[in-house]
């Protein structure tokens, strides 16, 4: 219940609309989603060039 009230309090102080907050956490799991991708790109050229393809 802290918490709830804690992050009540947070949203109503910082003047962010509910539809801020959920723009803004899409945004930071596509990038998140993108930099994984990135990544499991890298490790395929990598193993790909080790592999000598």
């Amino acid at each position: 219940m802290k918490y709830v009230l804690a992050f009540m309090l947070s949203m109503g102080l910082s003047g962010c609309t509910a539809s801020d907050w959920v723009d803004a956490a899409g945004g930071i799991m596509q990038a998140n989603d993108k930099q994984k991708k990135d990544a499991r790109n890298k490790r395929i050229k990598a193993a790909n060039k080790a592999a000598g393809y």
